[in-house]
């Protein structure tokens, strides 16, 4: 179904288009795909070129997926000559330009399917946010916010559990724990918010938050601190450790606080 928008509800798509379709292209495209990180303003950039075609094409055509499939076609086609003509990646720590390969034979399919993930999940919870409204509407938020905070704690305790005592066998430290906290209430704070728990919203928030999760270690959480030099855990830790055991921990966290917490009914 095609929607038409509003100009701030578009530029509102826009951005939040713009940065699911970064987190998909920082955790799958460089995250397992070409194992690499082009610094700063390359996110920077790339989102900002995101938000922009979705935003501008959103104002004439509304949003769908047709609509995003020939926006990103174009985003992803912009992003491939600025970055073959324009600018090199790695500013401003290691800048060097990519070859023709990198560009037009990697590049454009693999930038095409992470940035359309993104897209089409914005559609998803841009879709949901009217029954998402009015359920929000007969809740207090420090009750949403009391149910973020202690899914995030349960999940935390779980993945303590799971993922760095059983599986890894080793303490990450305490800084890693506080920065997870952290990130799992915003993004639980978010997801229950705008997206809920039903079945779909369940299982969907479970998978995203791994993979936020493990995205922040990737690039930006490493392991040992405060009392240990700081080590960033390896892709092959991440992928086939980390982030199954921070999925089996966030599935059976969300479904404790789901049956025990009586808010759980009507944020479903």
């Amino acid at each position: 179904m095609d929607m038409q928008l509003s100009a701030n509800s578009a530029i509102k798509f826009g951005i939040l288009a713009g940065m699911l379709a970064m987190f998909f292209d920082a955790s799958i495209g460089h995250g397992l795909f070409w194992l690499n990180d082009p610094y700063w303003t390359y996110w920077i950039t790339d989102a900002s070129l995101i938000a922009m075609i979705v935003s501008l094409g959103s104002s004439f055509m509304g949003i769908g997926i047709w609509q995003g499939a020939v926006l990103i076609a174009i985003q992803a086609l912009i992003l491939e000559f600025y970055y073959d003509f324009l600018a090199p990646i790695g500013l401003p720590q290691q800048p060097y330009w990519l070859s023709d390969y990198d560009v037009w034979i990697t590049g454009y399919p693999v930038h095409f399917l992470v940035y359309m993930s993104g897209y089409l999940l914005a559609l998803w919870i841009w879709r949901r946010k009217v029954h998402m409204k009015r359920i929000m509407a007969e809740l207090r938020p420090s009750r949403v916010a009391l149910f973020a905070l202690v899914t995030a704690l349960v999940i935390l305790l779980l993945d303590g559990l799971i993922t760095q005592l059983f599986l890894l066998g080793e303490n990450p430290g305490l800084t890693f724990f506080i920065q997870r906290l952290i990130v799992a209430f915003i993004f639980l704070f978010v997801w229950f918010s705008y997206v809920g728990l039903d079945v779909k919203g369940y299982i969907s928030g479970a998978l995203l938050l791994s993979l936020v999760w493990l995205t922040y270690n990737m690039y930006l959480g490493p392991v040992g601190l405060p009392d240990k030099f700081p080590t960033y855990p390896g892709y092959h830790e991440l992928w086939f450790i980390i982030f199954p055991g921070a999925l089996i921990a966030s599935m059976i966290g969300l479904g404790i606080t789901k049956r025990l917490m009586p808010m759980e009914d009507k944020v479903s």
